[in-house]
């Protein structure tokens, strides 16, 4: 099936004598005339109005070829070749036809070996056409696929200037750095201090949460967690008074992360009450085997229910089921609710981290795997990335940037997941503020889910996608 422009000469459709041949028809607008792959069996002459030449996939994806007026006809090349309709055609407006049988048809061409010769080389030039025209989609289809670093320097440069700007007004903000500007907090050796507790010179205070004291601390040890300072001060230091010679002693502070948040922040905040003789262990996690411990059995950190999200949260791992379906998983329209899906998740995250960074940044040290230097921009930055990520792939902006980089988010969360439970961290995930999910195998599962979908969109997200010409659609021209 094919379609010609309106030919001019004694070889085209003006110049053939149809008076005897065929049957004059009148085909209503939105009327189809021909479909693609049916078997052939008229040749069309249009005499007037306009029709529409196109192919379909079966997924729905129309492309337009041509559009034809009158003088031009069409259905030569299958009475030709003998094979089944390649295209549909379908009448834009009111239009009258003259409708050739096949019999006919090649009685006309043995009369009329300019009509033949036309033919000819009309199908040459689709040959030609259809070559280039398949070229430049192929060309298209690549560009579209390729991803650059102007793509990646897009999203996270917008989403740390937006954090930026955003700390700078808001009135939970933090500072870039954790402690930057702030005085030193004087540092106790590992020696030394085993020196002290063998003189009965020092008193340990862990400035972890309660859980992680109650998991494991050195013996002997006061817990007083920073988060709470204010709330048990009075009790600590109630505590000192009531024991002799307690304020003499040396208060070694130790915490147990990579961050030194904890730990730092209680010494200097110990200082301002007026203690003199304040300390923090210099060798951060050397304490569990300097120092007699006092352990207790593991117990899972406290969770809460995440709400929505933690519902769609249980979505991916129904991808695992999905992705052994050859069709389905190949699907463009899968593509776009995975996109969707976790658009809405990660939106539904950033936004609570937003307003509280400083409680984010909390939830950070607790997986003891970042330096403070990088605590509190991690904290600023990632909530604002999530949120430009995820409205990028629900508006279909850069699909495959965006999803390398969720799925790069969740690689890294994983990474925390499995080095937190290895090591018995009593937390949640941090995933909504204070609130979050206890950290266990099944949410390793749920964000490996989040991996195949951005796997899904990387390589077959082609529907409703915003390109240089605009949304792609179901309806593609070429």
């Amino acid at each position: 099936m094919a379609a010609t422009e309106k030919p001019t000469g004694t070889g085209g459709a003006a110049g053939l004598n149809l008076q005897h041949l065929g049957q004059e028809v009148s085909v209503p607008a939105g009327t189809r005339i021909v479909s693609q792959g049916e078997a052939p069996e008229f040749f069309y002459v249009i005499q007037s109005g306009r029709v529409r030449v196109f192919r379909e996939t079966h997924d729905g994806i129309r492309t337009d070829l041509t559009q034809l007026g009158p003088g031009t006809y069409f259905g030569e090349v299958a009475l030709v070749t003998g094979q089944p309709r390649t295209a549909s055609v379908e009448a834009l407006e009111d239009a009258k036809l003259v409708k050739v049988s096949k019999q006919e048809f090649d009685s006309l061409l043995d009369q009329n070996p300019q009509l033949a010769r036309h033919i000819i080389q009309q199908m040459a030039a689709w040959l030609v056409a259809g070559d280039t025209r398949l070229e430049t989609e192929v060309v298209h289809q690549v560009k579209l696929r390729q991803i650059s670093w102007f793509d990646y320097l897009l999203m996270m440069g917008l989403s740390l200037i937006l954090a930026l700007v955003f700390n700078i007004y808001n009135d939970n903000k933090i500072p870039l750095i954790h402690g930057w500007g702030q005085s030193g907090v004087p540092e106790i050796t590992l020696s030394q201090a085993q020196q002290d507790l063998q003189k009965n010179q020092a008193i340990f205070v862990d400035a972890r949460k309660s859980a992680f004291f109650d998991q494991e601390h050195i013996k002997g040890a006061q817990n007083l967690p920073v988060i709470l300072f204010d709330l048990m001060y009075p009790m600590f230091n109630f505590t000192l008074d009531q024991t002799p010679g307690a304020k003499d002693k040396t208060l070694i502070v130790y915490g147990g992360t990579i961050s030194r948040r904890m730990d730092v922040d209680l010494a200097r905040m110990l200082i301002s009450k007026g203690l003199k003789h304040v300390v923090v262990l210099k060798n951060y996690r050397a304490w569990d085997t300097a120092f007699p411990v006092e352990k207790r059995q593991p117990k899972a950190g406290a969770g809460m229910p995440l709400g929505l999200p933690g519902i769609l949260e249980w979505i991916p791992v129904s991808i695992f089921l999905l992705i052994l379906i050859p069709p389905i998983r190949r699907s463009p329209y899968l593509s776009v609710f995975c996109r969707l899906l976790l658009g809405a998740i990660f939106i539904s995250f950033a936004l609570s981290k937003i307003l509280r960074p400083a409680v984010f940044a909390l939830n950070v040290v607790d997986y003891g795997i970042m330096p403070s230097f990088g605590v509190n921009l991690w904290a600023l930055a990632l909530p604002w990335a999530e949120l430009v990520v995820g409205l990028f792939l629900i508006l279909g902006i850069r699909t495959r940037a965006a999803a390398t980089l969720i799925a790069a988010m969740n690689i890294i969360f994983i990474v925390g997941l499995v080095n937190a439970i290895l090591h018995h961290m009593p937390i949640n995930c941090g995933c909504v503020g204070e609130v979050g999910e206890p950290v266990n195998w099944l949410k390793v599962m749920k964000n490996t889910g989040m991996v195949v979908m951005c796997i899904q969109i990387f390589l077959y997200d082609r529907l409703l996608v915003l390109d240089r010409g605009g949304f792609i659609l179901r309806d593609r021209k070429i």
